[in-house]
């Protein structure tokens, strides 16, 4: 099983999501990641300068339109990125080395 985070959701953000949606098996995942909750398609803007569109003709939520096609969203905004490891251990990380697993509240420390 793959996870792929796109990071931004923007034009090219949108794209790469949607063909890794596409690509990808149904076991793997697709995670975009944005600091803003809605997008907004800025070719129009002129249009609702103009009074031709209104604002919310062109900006919309981005959870729906991701959980419609089975990718998930988070809104966050990324500042630090450890591909091999984290920012005080160069080496990956595994399952088994617990830096990866989240502790549930009922469980015991």
């Amino acid at each position: 099983m793959a996870r792929v985070v796109v990071l931004g959701a923007g034009i090219s953000g949108h794209t790469a999501a949607a063909f890794l949606r596409k690509w990808l098996g149904i076991n793997d995942e697709v995670v975009v990641v944005s600091p803003l909750p809605r997008y907004n398609w800025i070719p129009s803007n002129i249009w609702v300068g103009v009074g031709l569109l209104r604002q919310e003709q062109v900006v919309f939520p981005l959870v729906p339109v991701y959980r419609n096609h089975g990718i998930e969203f988070k809104q966050a905004r990324a500042l630090a990125l450890y591909p091999e490891g984290t920012d005080t251990n160069a080496s990956p990380l595994s399952r088994s080395s617990g830096h990866s697993r989240v502790k549930r509240a009922s469980e015991s420390a």
